[in-house]
C-alpha cells in the first residue's frame, strides 16, 4: 500500500486512533503464531496491524505482543517515504457501556446534518427549509456510511449530463420541493430512522416520491408501510441497491470478513474516478467496527461473542440477512397492498480491473478455497446481495418492468449507481 492510504486512514479516524506506518513487512510466522488464551485478560490498549499481502489487506491483532516483536525484517528500510507494506492502528479499548455513545459520535461525523433539507438545483447545495404542507415533493434518502451530499454527488457531477438533466426536470416537476433526509446509520436502526422521517414531515399532505439508496431503502419502506399503508402519501419509491431482504455484509457471523472487505473497498475507492471522498467514510466505519469487536474480545477470536458484536451496531444489524433478524422479518411479513409504487435499481458487480483482485476472496463463484467463510453466496453489488434488492416479501418481488438491472457489470457497484446515466434516465421515467 502507498502513503495515500495511510493518510486516508488518519483522516478517517480523525484522532480517535493512532495510525503509524511500519517500514517493513512483519514476519508472519511470528505474528500469526501468537495466540491469546480465552482466559487472558484483554489489554486496555488495542494494537492492530494492517498488512498488504500481494494486494490483499489483512488485519492482525497484535495487542499482546511487545511493540518491537516481528516488526522489521531488517534494520535498513527498503521502502520510499511514500510507501509502506503495513501500518499499525492503536486505540483505547471501549468499555461495553460506552459503545452506543461511541457509535453516536461516529454518526455525528458521518452525517453532521439531521432531518430534511431542500436542494437548490442552481447551486447544488442543500439548505434548511420547511417541508411543504401539500403539493408534490421528491425526497432523497441516503444509506450507510453516507450522507445526502455524497448521495447526490453522482447526479450533480458535471460529467453526468443525464444526471444534471434529471435534476433540472425534477425542479420543473416539483418546483422547490426537492428534499434530502439525513439520518444516523450506525447507532440507530432503520425503523427508528423512519419514525424520524415522519416527524420531519409532520402533518404534511404532500404526495411524496422517494429516491433511496442502500440502507435508505429500508428506511423508506418502513415509512411507506408504517405511515402510509393506504398509499395516499407515499406515491412512488425507487430503491437503488437497497437490502430490502437484508445483506450478508451485515450478518453477525460475517463480521470479520465484512471488516476485511470494507477495508479493501476503501482502498479501491481511493483510486476510482470520483470516489475518493467516499473512501474516508467507508474506512471510518471500518474503524468503528474494529473498535466495537475489540471492546468485547480480540479480533482473532472464534467465538459467538464476536458474532454478537454486530447486534451492538443496530444500524447495521437492522439490515442483517439472517433468518432470525426480527426487525427485517417483520418488514418482509408486512402485507403491502401497493407494491406497484415500488421500483428498483440493481447490479451484479463483476470487476475486471486488477485493483479489485481481492474480490475473489469474498465471492462463492470465484473462491479458490470453497471451505472459506463467505460474505455472499451469489450475485451482489459489493455491499448488497442482488436478489435482495427487489424482494418485498418471501414470495413477492418488484415487477421486472419496474427494475433497472445492470446485470453482470465490470463497472457498476454499490457506491457509483448515481454516476451512471442509465440510473438518471430510469429515475426520470419512474418519477417525473
Amino acid at each position: 500500500m502507498d502513503g495515500k492510504f495511510l493518510e486516508l486512514a488518519r483522516a478517517a479516524t480523525a484522532g480517535s486512533s493512532q495510525v503509524r506506518p511500519i517500514g517493513e513487512l512483519p514476519d508472519y510466522s511470528r505474528v500469526r503464531s501468537f495466540s491469546r488464551s480465552q482466559d487472558d485478560e484483554l489489554a486496555p490498549v488495542v494494537r492492530l496491524q494492517l498488512v498488504d499481502d500481494d494486494g490483499v489487506l489483512e488485519w492482525e491483532d497484535v495487542s499482546g505482543m511487545p511493540p518491537d516483536l516481528g516488526r522489521f525484517r531488517s534494520a535498513t528500510p527498503t521502502k520510499t517515504p511514500t510507501e509502506c507494506e503495513a501500518f499499525e492502528m492503536e486505540f483505547q479499548r471501549l468499555p461495553p457501556s460506552k459503545i452506543t455513545q461511541f457509535l453516536s459520535g461516529r454518526d455525528d461525523k458521518l452525517t453532521p446534518h439531521r432531518g430534511l433539507r431542500r436542494l437548490n438545483t442552481e447551486t447544488g447545495k442543500l439548505e434548511a427549509a420547511p417541508f411543504p404542507n401539500n403539493g408534490d415533493a421528491l425526497v432523497f434518502v441516503h444509506g450507510t456510511f453516507s450522507n445526502s451530499e455524497n448521495m447526490l454527488a453522482g447526479l450533480l457531477d458535471k460529467e453526468n449530463l443525464i444526471g444534471n438533466e434529471f435534476l433540472e426536470q425534477a425542479a420543473k416537476r416539483f418546483g422547490e420541493n426537492l428534499y434530502a433526509f439525513d439520518h444516523p446509520t450506525l447507532a440507530v436502526s432503520p425503523i427508528l430512522n423512519a419514525f424520524d422521517l415522519q416527524r420531519a414531515m409532520g402533518r404534511s399532505d404532500a404526495k411524496i416520491r422517494v429516491v433511496s439508496h442502500s440502507r435508505g431503502g429500508l428506511v423508506s419502506r418502513w415509512w411507506c408501510e408504517t405511515f402510509d399503508q393506504s398509499g395516499d402519501r407515499c406515491d412512488r419509491v425507487v430503491f437503488v441497491g437497497s437490502p430490502l431482504a437484508g445483506t450478508g455484509l451485515a450478518a453477525p457471523p460475517n463480521i470479520r470478513d465484512t471488516i476485511h472487505l470494507l477495508t479493501q473497498f476503501s482502498r479501491a475507492l481511493q483510486y476510482a474516478s470520483g470516489m475518493a471522498a467516499i473512501a474516508i467514510p467507508v474506512f471510518s466505519v471500518v474503524e468503528a467496527m474494529l473498535r466495537v469487536v475489540t471492546s468485547i474480545t480480540s479480533l482473532g477470536a472464534r467465538t459467538p461473542v464476536v458474532d454478537a458484536a454486530m447486534a451492538m451496531v443496530p444500524g447495521l444489524f437492522g439490515m442483517s440477512r439472517v433468518g432470525n433478524n426480527p426487525e427485517l422479518r417483520r418488514l418482509l411479513e408486512t402485507a403491502s397492498m401497493h407494491t406497484e409504487r415500488y421500483y428498483a435499481v440493481c447490479s451484479d458487480f463483476q470487476p475486471s480491473d486488477p485493483g479489485w483482485k481481492f474480490w475473489r476472496m469474498f465471492r462463492k463463484d470465484q473462491l479458490i478455497d470453497s471451505a472459506a467463510d463467505l460474505l455472499f453466496d451469489g450475485a451482489n453489488d459489493l455491499v448488497v446481495d442482488t436478489p435482495s434488492m427487489n424482494d418485498l416479501a418471501d414470495d413477492v418481488a418488484i415487477d421486472s418492468k419496474r427494475v433497472l438491472d445492470f446485470r453482470q457489470s465490470p463497472m457498476v457497484h454499490h457506491l457509483n449507481y448515481f454516476y451512471q446515466p442509465e440510473t438518471a434516465k430510469f429515475l426520470a421515467d419512474a418519477l417525473l
